[in-house]
């Protein structure tokens, strides 16, 4: 019987309420332009159909007449990053509007305050610049697009020194949520209850892959007394998951405002004339989560680090971010407790189901070799588990199970 085809995603368009009018309003208050016409725009969208859950994304030109518009480099036109909220289709149906209500939160109120406090105490956070936040017609969210000034993406970062520059930025990103927890400034209402109530697109993200792992343990020479203690750990997963979310959980040394979403898509970086990236900056503030910093730390060094660079340089990766998480909070004129080193490896120790969560899941991934897979299945994303059968990838895997058995990270 032939397969069912599958349905086609179509690109987004932007809603027709977006046009010219619209930006001209926009621009002329972010530009302090009165006189600013907006003469036409251009919009394309951003990544592949269906690839961004809570967010429709567009790149947007915008072209521009107006007091001040002769003299600029880009003839008269302004580069914008638009993001808007699904109000229908598969995305809108599956995900509750939280995700963006929390991005419109921290660029209306609490990434100014972070800017404000790191930039007067000479630890500057670079921010894509917010142009525009409303919650009507349709909640959405204005960017400067920092395309053309040289920012871009990269895949997996290759050596210690690249890493420094992301280790500072989410170090004073930390450091700063930290002092404003201490002074008057409530974060605790950025909490995710996806875990806690068990919500069916996690079965989709982690539950199918970690049925995967275990029924590939399986069939791993040495590997068979592994098995049962990973199905059990697995088994309450969201409950485990919850845990290491919530602020609340009992024995927290410490939480931190946690990006929550750290991985290669939402960073940006500037490159010198060898290639190297000697700047970075993050992006989508979407999944920001009020707990643990080993939430983030584990997304650096699992899926933004090359494993390579993680097993040579995990404890200097550490110590690095640590150093800086200490001299910002120094900086800003913190006199309180700040977190040890060693408080830091407690929360990663106590957390490091997330660890394990991310080598099965995600990591698996990295060890496809997509030029052997049909097209036609890759097109549908029907690639199967192949990660889990390469040879490189049990190898690793075979190395680093023993010690989560033996930290009690399965218990």
């Amino acid at each position: 019987m032939a397969e069912t085809a599958q349905p086609e995603i179509k690109p987004a368009t932007p809603p027709e309420w977006l046009n010219s009018a619209y930006l001209e309003t926009v621009l002329r208050k972010s530009e302090g332009d009165k006189e600013l016409h907006v003469t036409g725009i251009e919009s394309t969208p951003v990544g592949k159909p269906g690839e961004y859950l809570a967010s429709q994304l567009f790149r947007v030109t915008v072209h521009c007449q107006g007091a001040g518009r002769t003299g600029d480099t880009d003839g008269g036109s302004k580069k914008l990053v638009v993001k808007i909220q699904p109000d229908k289709g598969i995305v809108a149906d599956t995900m509750d509007a939280t995700l963006f209500k929390n991005e419109l939160k921290m660029y209306g109120e609490f990434l100014p305050k972070m800017e404000r406090l790191l930039a007067d105490n000479e630890r500057p956070l670079a921010l894509p610049r917010c142009v525009h936040i409303s919650e009507v017609p349709q909640p959405i969210i204005i960017l400067e697009d920092l395309a053309p000034a040289g920012w871009k993406g990269h895949d997996l970062i290759e050596s210690f020194e690249e890493v420094k520059p992301i280790a500072i930025a989410i170090a004073r990103f930390h450091a700063a949520t930290f002092y404003l927890s201490k002074n008057k400034t409530d974060f605790e209402e950025f909490q995710t209850d996806l875990f806690q109530k068990k919500h069916p697109v996690l079965e989709w993200m982690f539950g199918n892959n970690l049925k995967a792992f275990t029924e590939s343990l399986r069939t791993w020479h040495g590997c068979e007394q592994y098995v049962e203690p990973f199905e059990r750990s697995f088994a309450d997963y969201c409950d485990r998951l919850h845990s290491i979310y919530s602020c609340k959980t009992a024995g927290r040394l410490y939480n931190v405002l946690n990006h929550g979403d750290f991985h290669a898509k939402n960073l940006l970086h500037q490159f010198n004339d060898e290639g190297g990236i000697v700047d970075s900056r993050f992006l989508d503030f979407q999944a920001c989560c009020w707990s643990t910093p080993a939430i983030d730390l584990y997304y650096l060094l699992n899926n933004i680090v090359h494993y390579k660079v993680k097993a040579a340089h995990k404890e200097e990766i550490l110590a690095f971010y640590h150093a800086e998480f200490t001299g910002t909070l120094k900086a800003v004129g913190y006199l309180g407790y700040i977190p040890t080193m060693l408080d830091l490896q407690i929360e990663l120790l106590r957390n490091g189901f997330l660890d394990i969560l991310h080598y099965t899941c995600f990591l698996q991934f990295r060890f496809i070799d997509f030029t052997k897979i049909d097209p036609e299945k890759l097109a549908t994303g029907q690639v199967g588990n192949a990660g889990l059968e390469n040879e490189d990838y049990r190898t690793l895997m075979k190395s680093l199970i023993p010690g989560y058995v033996h930290k009690g990270l399965l218990e």
